[in-house]
């Protein structure tokens, strides 16, 4: 998570405010948005729709959108009257009292609007998030503005975890590192990187992917992951049994250095999306 001091936020966001002249090589012929708002959007590689959006300044973007197209979400406090917008472990903050912006509870220049109930705020406040780059296309070479967005989600393993769950349909909240040693007890020192996504208590759905680090102990975190299936299992045979089969039918996969491990439909399936980008990596 990125810390400020409040003279590096103001200038940042400050600099944001006027679109670059130049854009970065190899960003993407866009096509422009709907009436209404002007801006194309496209985040992480993938041009947003932005049809039926009112109208705002080309330099403030759509918080709800962004939020939710980058698997973050979007509510409102309505006793607080504001609105959070979270990025992974990053948040923004829309008060709309004065429509002021906090980064992460830190206060930074600029103000929020608001157009039929959308939130738009600088597109520079972005930048601010850690591992978020935002980039404008050249204004001379296209008649409308077009910003590019990437994310720290823009990441080939993350990439995949996320496509696993959409074709299995598995609603999980990703962990940190430490909370994967600590209270799943699988070691993430053992992983050059690791990517986990683990369930409420109502269900096993769980998707990890990792590459192991050089040197690691590979049976210990084969042994850790067989020791988390083997609890699911103990679990879902007296509790929401309905789930069992998906637990015994989990897949762990070692392959080139990485390591699979599922739980959940279609499994045939996310394996071979497993092994597909295994492939990939040369």
């Amino acid at each position: 998570m990125k810390t400020f001091g409040a003279a590096a936020l103001a200038l940042t966001l400050a600099g944001s405010m006027a679109l670059p002249a130049l854009a970065a090589e190899g960003t993407p012929t866009l096509i422009s948005a709907q009436a209404g708002y002007a801006t194309a959007i496209t985040l992480n590689g993938e041009q947003l729709d932005t049809a039926g959006i009112p109208a705002a300044p080309d330099s403030m973007v759509p918080m709800r959108l962004l939020a939710e197209a980058d698997h973050g979400a979007a509510y409102w406090d309505q006793e607080g009257n504001q609105s959070w917008f979270n990025f992974g472990e990053d948040r923004i903050t829309v008060n709309f009292a004065d429509n002021t912006i906090l980064v992460n509870d830190q206060l930074v220049k600029g103000k929020a609007e608001v157009t039929a109930g959308v939130t738009y705020v600088p597109a520079g406040v972005l930048a601010l998030l850690d591992g978020f780059t935002v980039t404008w296309a050249d204004p001379t070479a296209q008649s409308f503005a077009a910003v590019s967005i990437t994310t720290p989600n823009n990441d080939p393993m993350v990439r995949l975890a996320y496509s696993i769950m959409e074709g299995s349909e598995i609603y999980a909240n990703r962990t940190s590192d430490e909370l994967l040693s600590e209270a799943y007890k699988i070691p993430a020192d053992q992983f050059e990187q690791v990517v986990a996504f683990f369930p409420m208590m109502t269900s096993p759905d769980t998707v990890i992917i990792g590459k192991l680090a050089q040197g690691a102990d590979q049976k210990a975190v084969t042994d850790a992951l067989e020791a988390y299936r083997q609890q699911q299992e103990d679990t879902f045979s007296w509790y929401l049994t309905q789930h069992l089969p998906k637990v015994q039918d989990a897949r762990m996969v070692v392959e080139n250095g990485y390591v699979f491990f599922f739980i959940g439909e279609n499994a045939d399936q996310a394996q071979q999306l497993f092994r597909d980008f295994v492939a990939a990596q040369g």
